[in-house]
């Protein structure tokens, strides 16, 4: 069941107004859920659930991010965050050094206690995580003499040391068999000039050593990592766990190892083009586009694309949206799909549209071999369709593979959330 999130005040500080104010902006968005901010924002639904929760001010990245997901003005809310920022800088700086404070313990003989748990969060909006490995870790140090500020300080230090032991080790154990790579906690060192950088989130980003599913896993980012890339390459596919559509991307890191765009938050610029890795498998350079469909009263349109290594097809038509303005034609996406088996093929419906496009309508319709979603490649189609009437089947003419940008964006997009 998913769980509400708690409450805020907006008077009760900045951080719980500026949490407030990230909430009212979603609300005003539409009310997305996390998961689906996080396919435009490009971090997990946790983070950006977590920037909103009021706890801790989040980075300035998240917060921009988070606000232009919801189309918002991420040139205010800069300044907002700077002004959020700095007023937590100085209450911390203004907060009483604990170490000054002689009641560290109970004075009196009594025992200081140090614990550390870390939970995995909740999302609001999605189902409730179940149980996960904790790491606690209680260290009982004393008796601490009455006034005895030295030994409360020295047993403070041996406290943090063996803490931090047991987290390197706790590191190492997550991060699989390549600890030398990684920070603690499992997450990989910051590489020197990457192309592009994305987020591990769900069950964490797990490293092969080839661009498919059976290669072998060699270790695994736990979620919330930032891990950097140097390029990606054409693989397998691979379900993206958020949106429920195939990719093919595999981001290749600096040892050249590969992570499954799948399974991460985060895209490649868009004029980056996919180099080699190890398993990879050719770009599609080449797409056909066929249409069927039989007389009948309403034009039903079978959309068909093929061609040499296409494995994902997304698919845009060129019509007017709104009944009230017929004259504002775009490009939309008609449907985007992997399915080999069903010949990678959508059914379209134009006469269910907001603004119906009737049988006898020429329409321009596209097809476009995708990477992903929000992914397009270079093997594309576009051609007039001529929709099927009540005594003529559908036809094709003026086929092309010179296809605008726009139609290219519209077929590979991700499919809006139903």
């Amino acid at each position: 069941m998913a769980r509400r999130e708690r409450p805020l005040d907006p008077a009760a500080g900045p951080l719980e107004s500026f949490a407030h104010d990230l909430r009212a902006l979603r609300m005003s968005a539409g009310e997305p859920t996390y998961r689906q901010l996080a396919q435009l924002a490009g971090y997990s639904a946790s983070t950006l659930s977590e920037a909103a929760s009021g706890v801790r001010l989040p980075t300035l990245s998240v917060t921009l991010a988070f606000v232009g997901a919801c189309d918002g003005d991420t040139g205010e809310w800069e300044r907002r965050w700077k002004e959020v920022h700095d007023a937590v800088q100085a209450a911390e700086d203004a907060a009483p050094d604990p170490e000054e404070d002689d009641a560290g313990g109970d004075g009196a003989g009594g025992e200081a206690v140090v614990k550390r748990e870390i939970l995995r969060p909740e999302v609001p909006g999605e189902p409730a995580p179940g149980p996960v490995p904790r790491e606690f870790h209680s260290i009982v140090i004393g008796p601490a003499a009455t006034g005895g500020r030295t030994r409360r300080n020295a047993a403070a230090i041996t406290a943090a040391c063996l803490l931090a032991a047991g987290l390197f080790v706790v590191g190492l154990s997550v991060g699989g068999r390549d600890g030398g790579h990684m920070h603690m906690g499992g997450c990989p060192m910051p590489a020197k000039n990457p192309k592009f950088t994305a987020t591990a989130y769900g069950a964490g980003a797990h490293v092969r050593s080839g661009a498919a599913l059976d290669r072998p896993e060699v270790a695994t980012y736990p979620a919330g990592c930032v891990i950097a890339f140097t390029g990606f390459c054409i693989g397998a596919k691979v379900t993206d766990r958020t949106a429920g559509i195939p990719d093919s991307r595999w981001f290749v890191l600096p040892d050249g190892r590969v992570v499954a765009s799948a399974v991460v938050h985060g895209n490649p610029p868009a004029h980056l083009a996919p180099t080699g890795c190890a398993g990879a498998l050719p770009a599609p350079k080449r797409l056909t586009l066929k249409a069927i469909g039989a007389p009948s009263r309403d034009p039903r349109v079978v959309l068909t694309a093929a061609g040499p290594d296409v494995q994902i097809v997304g698919f845009a038509a060129y019509y007017a949206a709104d009944p009230a303005s017929p004259e504002l034609r775009l490009w939309h996406q008609v449907g985007l799909t992997g399915d080999a088996a069903s010949g990678l093929s959508v059914t379209w419906r134009p006469d269910r549209l907001p603004a119906p496009v009737h049988p006898g309508d020429r329409v321009p319709v596209a097809a476009v071999a995708c990477f992903g979603g929000g992914a397009p490649g270079e093997a594309a189609a576009v051609a007039s369709l001529r929709l099927p009437g009540p005594h003529d089947a559908a036809s094709l003419a003026s086929p092309s593979t010179t296809v605008d940008a726009s139609a290219r964006e519209a077929a590979c997009k991700y499919p809006s959330a139903s």
